[in-house]
């Protein structure tokens, strides 16, 4: 019984084998069949343009980041970045540059030659050799450019800032340190004349008394004279103290102008005050710089021409009607104790300096297009 039982068994299992075996084989065979057929080629095209759509989205978003990045560095610059293509358009024009040259952001993308009209100082930088820096100064303000390099297919980049305030700080440091200097030889210069004066004047009085009037009057004239010259040479030398307060410009302007139209050098010439204001001043301090200043007024204006003071908020503009300071002369006056009158003692400007940087304002001259000079005090 049990020998036809595994008989049975062994009847159906062999036949089972098999048909297992061949339904392997027919998988592998089909396994390699598919491996032989080609891809679909449209299939191929499709994924590969998918892909590189893919790609390009992916580079695109990243460009533009990129481009939003350099713009917020371009904005927060603390100096002016123009950019002209090689089509002769201004193809950026950062917060900065807009804000120094006073045009709106609707410039970017117009004709340079056009937008630039008003500055050709920067045109002219626009066709300057790659990396060159230098300076220009134009009307009020001075200029610091700088040409960068780039690719011949970018255009031209150029930097500019306004170096005025910083040029202006640096020279009145420097002003302020010469006149230290020259205050402790001056003053000790000053005290020993002082001294030999008093020495000379006792002798004419002496003189005067004992019958010598000629020569005892020519004595003190003289010794009067250097008395005077020896108070300036100590009014430079003396360290200042302003106290400044909250003034009324027009009216320290008008005291000025009265005890000049006391003075012989202002007969003959108009001198008047126009205009309403007030700055933070020392009054005594104002009021000699201002005397000092139309003294040289006068001394310019010939005789019927017209001394004008005018007056704003922070601000006080003299303007004469003589020929003009040339840069030579200005420099030349503005050092102390070099003058261009032989009576003169080089004071009168450079102590005018001194007294209202010491407030904290400034002095500046311009030549005037018409002819004369505007001196200009400003907080």
């Amino acid at each position: 019984m049990s020998l036809l039982k595994n008989a049975e068994i062994l009847a159906w299992g062999v036949p089972l084998s098999f048909v297992v075996l061949g339904a392997l084989l027919f998988l592998v065979r089909l396994v390699r069949l598919r491996r032989r057929i080609p891809p679909d080629p449209e299939a191929l095209v499709l994924g590969a343009v998918s892909e590189s759509l893919q790609d390009r989205g992916r580079l695109a978003a990243s460009l533009g980041e990129l481009r939003t990045v350099h713009e917020r560095i371009l904005e927060v610059l603390p100096f002016g970045l123009l950019w002209v293509d090689q089509r002769n358009r201004v193809s950026a024009l950062n917060a900065e540059g807009r804000r120094l040259l006073g045009v709106q952001p609707g410039v970017v993308g117009l004709e340079a030659s056009f937008v630039l009209e008003p500055f050709p100082w920067l045109l002219e930088g626009l066709t300057r050799p790659s990396g060159d820096v230098w300076r220009h100064e134009g009307g009020s303000h001075i200029w610091r450019l700088r040409r960068i390099e780039a690719p011949d297919q970018v255009g031209a980049l150029l930097q500019f800032e306004d170096v005025t305030e910083a040029e202006v700080e640096a020279r009145r440091l420097a002003l302020r340190e010469r006149f230290a200097d020259l205050g402790e030889m001056t003053a000790g210069v000053a005290h020993q004349l002082k001294n030999g004066l008093a020495v000379l004047k006792v002798q004419g009085q002496l003189l005067a008394r004992q019958g010598h009037a000629d020569a005892a009057s020519a004595l003190l004239e003289e010794t009067e004279g250097l008395e005077r010259l020896v108070q300036r040479f100590l009014q430079w030398a003396r360290p200042l103290e302003p106290r400044c307060q909250d003034m009324d410009l027009a009216e320290v302007a008008r005291l000025a102008l009265d005890e000049v139209r006391r003075r012989p050098l202002s007969m003959g010439r108009r001198l008047e005050c126009l205009g309403e204001g007030r700055a933070l001043a020392d009054p005594m301090l104002l009021q000699q710089a201002l005397v000092n200043l139309l003294e040289n007024a006068c001394q310019a204006t010939p005789s019927g021409g017209r001394i004008l003071v005018r007056v704003a908020t922070g601000r006080l503009e003299i303007l004469d009607e003589g020929p003009g300071l040339g840069e030579e002369t200005l420099a030349r006056m503005l050092k102390p104790f070099e003058s261009g009158r032989p009576e003169g003692t080089g004071l009168g400007l450079p102590l005018a300096l001194k007294w209202v940087n010491a407030q904290g304002a400034d002095l500046r001259f311009e030549r005037l297009p018409v002819g004369g000079t505007q001196v200009t005090v400003v907080w």
